[in-house]
């Protein structure tokens, strides 16, 4: 009897499908984990190279503005290199947009230095598997911090007094009014104006006039930085609209001047439009905004101040055009006329502002501004100038001792103005209240502005046969930082033969005093702000003009690195060849002696007449490398011959 069982056990064919499937897995068990490590190692390689890209662009904030540049470097990591390279790309901001050199909305000619530079930041490296990786980084870099004219912390030393920037070379200097009464106080506000002289730009026959205006706060170690531009415009009206902005204004809140938030904010008025193409790109701005309406004049925040029986029935401020040296009213759309605007940038922008409102002026020379005794008594003419002016008294008599004798040569003079901006019935009834309570910080809640208006005033001597002053055609300023009569001259006086004259600037109103162009509006039409000085010049046959010389040794060192190392060496005759050394009287002239291959040479300034005060400066071609302690100093009422030394470093 045969038993029929089923066969037990895996027949070869299964055996054969299943480690087939086995080996299936396996081998994509193995490709995972293969792409797991190679994504992890290229995870890491990437999280590297980004670590590095943040700690150079970090790195680079902490590079002074002037010194950023392109450069490269390699690092290492794991065994692995990583090539970093940054470029640098200069922007520059035209009518509210960011531009490059290279657009034809750069401005022209390009400024010293760019409004922003964009640096992007590139880490290259070679993966396991030998592809090329790499990655970028971006990050922008402004010029000036603060410049939107918001508060920036900075980090002086406590009681530190703010830093004010001498220009040598017969320019005006930099005028810091302290913002109190209390002349022993220790913390308190400072204003000054950061250029000695506007910057000047000309597109065609239109001015772009630009200045920024500083408040230091001691106490609060606070600083607030005003850029402004003036620029005069041909307009044409287009019609009501809805994107014409209010005024930015400054406002009282907390007892301290803030931006109004209601100002530069769209209304419906009456609009503009650039006339031409041939003009500051900044018209387009001036055109559209420059119009007031009812609400903006009962709100006291309008573009220019204007009787409201002369207005429009709008609210708006009277238009006008010139037709052959007349101011013709402009009324109709489409109608062609003559426009101003002062802006500020605000927020990286620039936003139109209420008209500038000059006050005083007055002529000066720079030797005026030098002597400390002298340049007191102008700041605390500004401080009762202001003072007057709110408490609608008389304006105080001009700063005395201003009248100079001179001996033959050039001597440059200078014309300084006041301007006061329009406030609120509010804000200034607050200001009078502090001032008839003694408050002495009275004067930080004024928004007022000292300006140089030096090379925008009309010049005159009355005795040209004594001394003849320029008054050249006003053309861009090229060299704004380093060379301020370079382009044109104003107000450098040429003496002839010996004798009196009555040397005088005259400047228009509102706008025009900042233009130097001529009034737009006829309530502005005739109206001037004169001052003037008698120069008395010592006839060249005299001889009881006693003269003294300043000199010194220049001590030189400069920063040597050799491989891992670095130290201070000893100059060479060389290093000496860019020192530049400026009087800011243009009949000093400076000189270097080099002998042998040294590290210390001597300088002389000869020719210095007595009673003179002056001041002398040190400065390089190469001014992101070389630094001089003191870079420059002050000789006042000099009676005898001066010698001072300084110390110049090469890094």
């Amino acid at each position: 009897m045969i038993s029929n069982r089923r066969a037990r056990g895996f027949t070869f064919v299964e055996v054969l499908v299943a480690l087939v499937i086995i080996a299936i897995g396996v081998a994509g068990l193995v490709s995972l984990q293969r792409m797991f490590i190679q994504s992890s190692t290229r995870a890491t390689e990437r999280t590297a190279a980004m670590e590095m890209a943040q700690a150079k662009i970090e790195e680079l904030r902490f590079t002074t503005y002037a010194d950023l540049a392109a450069g490269s470097d390699t690092e290492s990591r794991d065994g692995k290199s990583y090539a970093l390279a940054w470029t640098k790309t200069d922007q520059y901001l035209a009518a509210g947009n960011w531009v490059t050199a290279s657009s034809p909305s750069a401005p022209d000619p390009l400024p010293s230095e760019p409004d922003a530079k964009a640096i992007a930041v590139t880490v290259s490296w070679t993966e396991r598997a030998g592809a090329s990786e790499s990655l970028t980084l971006e990050a922008w870099f402004n010029s000036i911090a603060g410049r939107d004219g918001g508060l920036v912390v900075t980090v002086p030393s406590p009681q530190q007094r703010p830093s004010v920037t001498y220009n040598p070379g017969a320019a005006p200097e930099v005028i810091a009014i302290r913002l109190t009464d209390d002349d022993s106080a220790e913390t308190y506000k400072v204003k000054e104006t950061t250029k000695p002289t506007p910057q000047v730009q000309s597109v065609g026959d239109r001015l772009q006039v630009t200045f920024d205006t500083v408040t230091y706060d001691e106490a609060s170690q606070t600083q607030r930085i005003e850029d402004f531009v003036t620029v005069s415009c041909a307009c044409s009206f287009v019609g009501l609209g809805d994107e014409g902005k209010t005024p930015a204004r400054l406002i009282l809140e907390d007892q301290s001047l803030v931006l109004d938030p209601n100002g530069s904010v769209n209304t419906r008025k009456m609009v503009g439009e650039p006339a031409d193409s041939n003009q500051p790109e900044l018209c387009t701005l001036c055109c559209r905004d420059h119009h007031d309406n009812s609400e903006m004049y009962q709100a006291q925040n309008v573009y220019r101040q204007e009787k409201l029986d002369l207005r429009e029935p709008s609210g708006n401020h009277r238009h006008f055009t010139n037709v052959n040296g007349v101011l013709t009213k402009a009324d109709s759309l489409g109608d062609v006329y003559e426009e101003s605007c002062r802006m500020r940038r605000v927020n990286g922008y620039y936003v139109t502002y209420p008209d500038w409102s000059i006050k005083a002026v007055n002529v000066m020379s720079s030797e005026y501004l030098v002597n400390s005794g002298s340049s007191g008594v102008y700041t605390d003419y500004v401080r009762d100038t202001i003072r007057a002016l709110i408490l609608d008294n008389d304006l105080p008599t001009p700063p005395t001792g201003r009248d100079i004798e001179v001996v033959p040569g050039a001597y440059q003079m200078i014309g300084r103005a006041i301007y006061l901006d329009a406030m609120t019935t509010e804000h200034e009834n607050t200001v009078k209240t502090a001032l008839q309570n003694g408050e002495d910080d009275w004067l930080s809640k004024v928004p007022f502005y000292e300006v140089n208006l030096t090379l925008l005033g009309e010049w005159d001597s009355s005795a040209p046969s004594v001394a003849t002053v320029t008054s050249e055609p006003i053309e861009t300023i090229v060299d704004p930082e380093n060379n301020y009569y370079g382009t044109y001259s104003r107000g450098r006086l040429q003496t002839a033969s010996g004798g009196t004259t009555t040397v005088g600037i005259e400047v228009g109103a509102g706008n025009a005093s900042i233009l130097g162009n001529g009034a737009i509006h006829v309530t502005d039409n005739g109206v001037t702000y004169t001052s003037s000085l008698d120069a008395t010049v010592i006839a060249e046959d005299s001889d009881d003009v006693e003269l003294y010389s300043i000199t010194g040794e220049i001590n030189c060192l400069f920063y040597k690195v050799r491989g891992k190392n670095a130290s201070w060496e000893a100059c060479k005759s060389n290093d000496f060849r860019d020192v530049t050394i400026t009087s800011s009287n243009p009949n000093i002239s400076c000189s270097i002696s080099t002998i042998g291959n040294t590290n210390t040479t001597g300088y002389s300034c000869d020719g210095i007449r007595a009673g003179s005060s002056v001041s002398i400066s040190f400065g390089s071609s190469e001014p992101n490398t070389t630094t001089f302690d003191p870079a420059s100093f002050i000789e006042e009422s000099i009676s005898e011959n001066v010698t001072q030394n300084t110390e110049m470093r090469i890094n």
